[in-house]
């Protein structure tokens, strides 16, 4: 009884990834109460995928802001570059996020044999935005003033020149 019951927990956990990818499949037809669930929070497709040791799993995440936040069914995992294996195969939900920039959400597929690299771009937030946007004004700005002070030092020999000959003229 045990043994069967072992069995049956076995091939229940082995079918797993199909059944889901079924029911993704499934929520693409209009009226689907999940369409809307996989809608909201779409798969990441990995950059990279590598073939490894077929009884393993490895992940990297990448993001374009160092040291965000990762987490993998709301379990943090560590920060960005960050590098995972052995998780079992399967759906995971990906959070990537930092303070001051949008989080991203995305289901992320682990796969025994596979080393899988996702990329993952945050987006600043408003304040963010208008800081960075505040900051690069600042700099245009400030290299304008120097390129214009530039061009007044190299101009002012010349005016000085001048002077000095109309000087020499009126003795």
């Amino acid at each position: 009884m045990k043994r069967s019951i072992f069995i049956f927990g076995l091939i229940t956990f082995l079918s797993f990834p199909a059944v889901f990818a079924q029911q993704v499949a499934d929520s693409s037809q209009a009226g689907s109460d999940s369409e809307q669930a996989f809608s909201i929070i779409p798969n990441l497709e990995p950059e990279e995928v590598k073939d490894i040791e077929v009884s393993r799993t490895k992940v990297i995440f990448k993001t374009n802001i160092k040291n965000c936040r990762i987490y993998l069914n709301q379990n943090f995992q560590g920060y960005s570059k960050l590098s995972l294996s052995n998780l079992v195969e399967g759906f995971y939900l990906l959070r990537a996020e930092k303070e001051g920039y949008d989080y991203q959400e995305k289901f992320v597929y682990v796969e025994r044999g596979k080393e899988k690299t996702f990329y993952v771009e945050l987006q600043p937030n408003e304040e963010t935005q208008k800081k960075l946007e505040a900051r690069a004004n600042a700099q245009t700005e400030e290299k304008s003033s120097s390129q214009a002070k530039e061009q007044n030092v190299e101009t002012e020999p010349e005016v000085t020149a001048q002077a000095d000959s109309s000087l020499g003229e009126i003795k």
